[in-house]
């Protein structure tokens, strides 16, 4: 950044960084894609994240390509069950309109609480 490049590469920028600290350096990550006009990559695990900032997502399975496209296109419940493994639910922020996403364990269901011993 402070040589001023066109192009940035970031790998898991947001691994061990505070949740706060995640946020802001996504919308610095955005910022540079949209005020300064650099083109920036970035690889992310947390797919709500990836929904949040990028204007393109590149969903991988086995070293290949299994959906390439806008957000809203990638990140299909099915497909993303598919890929990962596990159920993935994935439906609209209320507040923003924005995707996000829910894998769902065994125990994610559950409706009441389990008695402490």
């Amino acid at each position: 950044m402070a040589q001023q490049t066109g192009i940035l590469l970031l790998d898991e920028p947001t691994t061990y960084l505070d949740l706060r600290y995640q946020v802001e350096l996504l919308d610095l990550i955005r910022d540079l894609a949209d005020v300064h006009g650099t083109a920036v990559g970035v690889v992310l695990h947390d797919l709500d994240q990836a929904a949040a900032v990028a204007d393109r997502l590149v969903l991988l399975q086995a070293g290949g390509v299994a959906a390439d496209g806008a957000p809203e296109d990638v990140l299909d419940a099915g497909r993303l069950s598919d890929v990962c493994g596990i159920r993935i639910d994935v439906d609209h922020d209320p507040t923003t309109g924005r995707l996000r996403t829910r894998a769902v364990g065994r125990h994610h269901t559950r409706t009441t609480a389990t008695p402490a011993r």
